[in-house]
């Protein structure tokens, strides 16, 4: 959300909430996040494989029974990247996820510069050679949208009004 910060809501703000309802509150910084080691950041395609291990930590080391998964911008894609792979998921809070990564990058290219469609899909593709031949993914495949239809776990999706990136 943009403007004045009082008005921002954060997760830590929500902590002690959490807390009082006998929740568990586990928070993580990505690979290459934050202060997690890590070479590179995949937008949410090799972070479902840490929110996986995650949450195989949590029901089998701390016997957690329920679980739920929030996440904000590349937390939210990272979440629905996995919803489909665990429906055994509680619900799903996902701020200011992207759908689609191409056609994200396509939208902000279209609104913030004045480069033709055709050169901004050529660049597309040089980024995605690059990034399968040195992170070994397909940035093509990024696309969380299609997970929802796959996934019949309770979502909430939201976003700032003010929001004109997602």
């Amino acid at each position: 959300m943009h403007g004045n910060s009082s008005c921002r809501l954060e997760a830590v703000d929500l902590v002690p909430y959490i807390l009082q309802s006998n929740m568990t509150l586990f928070c993580f910084d990505f690979a290459g996040c934050g202060k997690s080691e890590g070479e590179f950041i995949s937008l949410g395609w090799h972070e479902r494989d840490d929110v996986n291990v995650i949450v195989n930590y949590l029901r089998h080391e701390r016997k957690v029974n329920t679980i739920g998964l929030w996440g904000r911008s590349m937390g939210a894609a990272t979440a629905l990247l996995h919803s489909n792979r665990d429906p055994s998921i509680a619900g799903l809070i996902l701020d200011s996820a992207f759908s689609d990564l191409q056609l994200l990058v396509q939208e902000l290219a279209k609104t913030h510069t004045k480069v033709p469609s055709f050169l901004v899909s050529a660049a597309i593709s040089l980024v995605r050679g690059s990034v399968q031949s040195r992170a070994n993914f397909d940035i093509y495949n990024l696309k969380p949208i299609q997970n929802l239809d796959q996934s019949f776990i309770p979502a909430l999706f939201a976003h700032g009004i003010h929001d004109t990136f997602i």
